[in-house]
């Protein structure tokens, strides 16, 4: 067909041309215009499937699983007498089992309400985001981190687990844990899963914050619960939120505080050597 015949067919023609503005056509009904069936559903970056419903649920299993975890630590301790004046050893393993517990917890609410998937649910999904950049944005925040702390008159406080970096053996597992494990499943927790919910409700930097304040008061106890340690991690946590939000990812929030927690792992292990 030449183009003036295309033209001209057109013309005369009664089916309604598609429009070259990209939008999505509708359908005209009783109802009023709806989008046609084929049009994909809208989402939002902080409009998670759960609630606050899920979040009870989810604190309710993790509690209870807590519960239970206290009981067998309760009679570990009382079999072996030793473990009431030093619970070092049971610190690396307890630790594990809470992570593993805030997962399964996280598996039984999503699954059997919703038979959704655990990880990309939370943000474990790819990013554009350049991964070796952010794990050198860790390294620097570390340090920013430490300096704030030292503005503020942080006191020295003995951690529970500066005896996990007593030997090379302990310091491997410690490790492991503290740049691999936590980041992993602390991000899960409070960037993938209690962030988007508060913010969705409150907004987006309300949700930053929220979050990043509990984050650092559950850190609190860990250094018995003085006030800068706390200030110094919601601070991170504030870091950390923004990257999740910026990327709808926590993968790059994950490695940030990995490489993060080793530059503290570097640190308590060579002041350990050169004591």
């Amino acid at each position: 067909m030449l183009p003036d015949e295309v033209q001209a067919a057109a013309e005369h023609s009664d089916v309604e041309p598609v429009p070259a503005t990209g939008e999505i056509p509708t359908i005209e009904t009783e109802a009023g215009e709806v989008p046609p069936a084929s049009a994909p559903p809208v989402t939002g970056e902080h409009d998670p499937f759960w609630g606050y419903t899920d979040l009870a649920l989810v604190l309710g299993i993790l509690i209870g699983f807590v519960v239970a975890m206290i009981g067998a630590v309760g009679a570990l301790a009382f079999f072996y007498p030793k473990l009431r004046t030093d619970p070092t050893p049971l610190l690396i393993p307890t630790q594990i089992a809470l992570y593993a517990f805030v997962y399964l917890s996280f598996w039984l609410d999503f699954k059997t309400r919703y038979n959704k998937p655990v990880l990309r649910s939370l943000g474990w999904k790819p990013a554009r985001i350049n991964l070796f950049l952010c794990a050198g944005g860790g390294v620097v925040l570390a340090f920013a981190i430490s300096a704030i702390a030292a503005a503020l008159h942080t006191p020295t406080i003995a951690s529970p687990f500066d005896k996990l970096t007593s030997s090379a053996v302990s310091t491997v597992l410690f490790g492991i844990m503290a740049v691999v494990l936590g980041p992993f499943f602390e991000e899960l927790f409070f960037r993938g899963f209690i962030q988007p919910l508060l913010s969705r409700t409150f907004g987006v930097i309300a949700g930053i914050l929220l979050t990043a304040l509990l984050f650092g008061g559950l850190h609190a106890p860990e250094y018995s619960w003085a006030w800068q340690y706390a200030v110094a991690v919601s601070l991170a946590g504030a870091v950390f939120g923004w990257l999740r939000a910026k990327t709808n990812s926590i993968i790059p929030s994950t490695v940030m505080h990995g490489c993060f927690n080793a530059v503290s792992l570097f640190a308590l292990a060579f002041k350990h050597t050169s004591s």
